[in-house]
C-alpha cells in the first residue's frame, strides 16, 4: 500500500532530524514561527477530534485512563520548549480566591466554526456541557435546550436565540463558569462557543484560558516520575516476549479469547484499546476504505496483516502482525461463529467503556493488579526509550515501533517515564 503525504512528510522529518539535529532545530524554530501565522488564521484545533479515546469524567474507573489529547503545541516542538507565544498571557488581575483574569484577545481567530463533527465527539460534547451546565446553574437543561443544543452540534438549523438566551449567563459570569473546568471540559466549551454567532466577546475572554491548560498539560507531560503504584505496576509487568509466551502457554485458565486480546497488547507496540474494538475480520484485502469520511471507516485483520484505516492521527498503516500473535488470531478465529467485529461482545461492537474494564479485569486476572490501556501505553513506552537509552534498540527501531503505536517520536519519549 503506497504511503500517504503524511506519512512520507513524517520519515523525512525523521530522516532530517538523525542526519543533522541542530540544522533540523534551526529549521524547527523557522517553522514555529510559521505556524504561529497559521494558527492566527485558524480556529482553534477541536481539542479532540475522537471521543474513543476520552472517558467520561463521571467514571471513576477511568480516571487515569484519558488518552492523549490532541495539543495546539507541535508534538515535534524542539526540547519541549513552549513557544513564545502560547507563554504570553497578559494578567489584568487576580481576585481573592487566586485565579487570574486574563486580557482577551483582541481580536477572535477566526469565523464562525462550522466545522462537521463525528458522532462520537457530538456525543462527548453534548454530555459534557449538560454536566457542567448542571453544575453551574444547579439545574438540568430543559428539553428544548437540549435539543436545540444537539441541533447546532450537528449542524442543523436550529433556534440560535433560544441557544443564545439560555447561554445569557456567560456574559456576565464567564469567569465563574469557568473556574471549576478542567482542561477537558474548557475545550469542549469552547469548541461549542465558536459555533454560536455573536459570541465573539466570550470566545476572546475564554481563549486565554484554553491556552494556559494546554501549557500546564505540557508541561506535566515533561520529566514525569513514577509514583509507588506506577513503579509497583510497571515492575511486574515484562513486555520481553519470553515472558510474554511463557504466560501464554502456562496459564490454562485464559480462554482463547483472552489470550488473543492479551497478546494484542503485550506481541505488538501498544494501540490504544479503540483501535481493536473497531477492528473487522474480512476474506480479501480492504478496497476503497480510505475513500470513506473518517469515521465511517473502520480497521480490519486479514492474512496476517492489520489494516488500521482509523486512527487518532489519520494516518492510514498496515503491519504484518508478528507470528506469535498471528497463532492466538488464527486459534481464535477458528472457534468464532458469527459476526465479523474481531472482538465483538455477543456478536454486537463493544461500547469502549466496557471494554476497557474487560483490558482491566483480565490483567488483573494475570498479574494480580489492574491495568488499563492506557497505562499499558505509557508503560511499554518507558520499557522501549530504556531500550534505546541503553543501546539496546536503536532510534531507527524505536521510531518503528513509535509508528507501530500510532505515535510520533517526539509524542512517545513525552509519554515514559523517567526511571531513575
Amino acid at each position: 500500500m503506497p504511503m500517504t503525504s503524511a506519512e512520507r512528510v513524517k520519515k523525512y522529518r525523521e530522516r532530517q532530524k538523525l542526519l543533522n539535529l541542530d540544522e533540523f532545530r534551526e529549521k524547527e524554530k523557522i517553522r514555529s514561527k510559521l505556524n504561529y501565522k497559521k494558527l492566527k488564521n485558524e480556529e482553534f484545533k477541536e481539542a479532540i477530534e475522537e471521543d474513543d479515546d476520552i472517558n467520561e469524567e463521571e467514571q471513576e474507573i477511568f480516571d487515569r485512563e484519558t488518552e492523549e489529547p490532541i495539543s495546539i503545541i507541535d508534538d515535534e516542538e524542539i526540547d519541549n520548549k513552549i513557544p513564545k507565544y502560547l507563554t504570553d498571557l497578559n494578567i489584568i488581575k487576580i481576585d481573592d480566591s487566586g485565579f487570574i483574569i486574563y486580557k482577551p484577545l483582541k481580536k477572535r481567530l477566526n469565523l464562525l466554526n462550522k466545522s462537521q463533527l463525528q458522532p462520537q465527539s457530538i456525543k462527548l460534547y453534548f454530555n459534557c456541557f449538560k454536566k457542567v451546565y448542571k453544575n453551574y446553574k444547579k439545574e438540568e437543561m430543559n428539553e428544548k435546550f437540549q435539543e436545540e443544543l444537539m441541533k447546532l452540534l450537528e449542524n442543523s438549523k436550529c433556534d440560535i436565540d433560544y441557544i443564545k438566551e439560555n447561554l445569557n449567563f456567560l456574559k456576565t459570569d464567564l469567569y465563574l463558569f469557568i473556574k471549576s473546568l478542567n482542561k477537558n471540559q474548557l475545550q469542549y466549551i469552547y469548541s461549542i462557543l465558536t459555533r454560536i454567532k455573536g459570541f465573539a466577546t466570550i470566545i476572546k475572554r475564554i481563549y486565554p484560558y484554553v491556552i494556559e491548560k494546554q501549557i500546564e498539560y505540557q508541561r506535566s507531560r515533561d520529566n514525569k516520575e513514577m509514583d509507588k503504584l506506577d513503579k509497583l505496576k510497571y515492575n511486574r509487568l515484562s513486555f520481553e516476549k519470553e515472558e510474554v509466551m511463557k504466560i501464554l502457554n502456562e496459564d490454562k485458565s485464559l480462554t482463547k479469547r483472552e489470550k488473543l486480546i492479551y497478546g494484542l497488547f503485550m506481541l505488538f507496540p501498544v494501540r490504544r484499546p479503540i483501535d481493536y474494538q473497531r477492528m473487522h475480520l474480512i476474506d480479501k484485502e480492504p478496497y476503497k476504505e480510505e475513500k470513506k469520511e473518517i469515521y465511517k471507516r473502520n480497521n480490519y485483520y486479514y492474512n496476517g496483516i492489520f489494516y488500521f484505516f482509523r486512527t487518532k492521527t489519520k494516518e492510514i498503516q498496515r503491519f504484518i502482525v508478528p507470528n506469535e500473535l498471528d497463532d492466538l488470531l488464527k486459534d481464535y478465529i477458528e472457534e468464532r461463529k458469527t459476526g465479523s467485529l474481531l472482538l465483538d461482545n455477543e456478536n454486537k461492537e463493544y461500547n469502549i467503556s466496557t471494554f476497557r474494564i474487560h483490558i482491566i479485569k483480565l490483567f488483573n486476572k494475570i498479574y494480580d493488579i489492574s491495568f488499563s490501556g492506557l497505562e499499558l501505553r505509557h508503560y511499554y513506552s518507558t520499557y522501549i526509550n530504556y531500550l534505546v537509552k541503553n543501546k539496546k534498540k536503536t532510534i531507527e527501531e524505536h521510531i518503528e515501533i513509535c509508528d507501530k503505536m500510532n505515535h510520533s517520536y517526539e509524542e512517545n519519549k513525552k509519554y515514559a517515564y523517567l526511571l531513575e
